[in-house]
């Protein structure tokens, strides 16, 4: 029945944009993200969602976040990456409103400036990605002498 319950409560994170915006009338999100402003005005309110194709990282439990200004996108993953519980040799990428990229040194408010919604949030979603095809890269023993010429060692 956990299972179940895990299952269902994953299904309903999966399209937070979309049931947001279903949820709520577009005046209402736009009344409560000023809100929000008003009450924090040194946050950005963000909602972190995984990529739909996404399948070997984890669902966040919360996806809303008030982020102060002053973080950067590299601290904001990390931040990401700790609420995941990810292992070093995981990879993750942020996107911007599912298309772009942001450079790790800008903050969330220079991000915020150029990519908010038009609803007045900050939307993110995260991805993984196999670096070089490989599945996990602790299968790989590398040998010191062959380590210049990058060759595999078989076990």
């Amino acid at each position: 029945m956990l299972k179940m319950e895990m299952s269902s409560k994953l299904d309903k994170n999966s399209n937070l944009k979309k049931i947001t915006k279903r949820k709520k009338a577009y005046a209402s999100r736009i009344e409560e993200v000023a809100a929000m402003r008003t009450k924090f005005p040194t946050k950005v309110p963000t909602i972190v969602k995984r990529f739909h194709k996404e399948t070997s990282l984890p669902l966040l439990e919360k996806v809303k976040f008030l982020v102060p200004e002053e973080t950067t996108m590299s601290q904001f993953v990390a931040i990401i990456r700790k609420r995941m519980n990810l292992r070093p040799n995981q990879a993750i990428y942020l996107l911007v409103n599912n298309r772009s990229m942001m450079n790790l040194s800008m903050t969330i408010a220079e991000v915020y400036n150029e990519h908010k919604d038009d609803d007045g949030m900050l939307h993110v979603t995260y991805a993984s990605q196999e670096v070089f095809g490989a599945p996990d890269v602790s299968d790989m023993r590398v040998s010191t002498n062959n380590y210049n010429r990058g060759d595999r060692v078989d076990p």
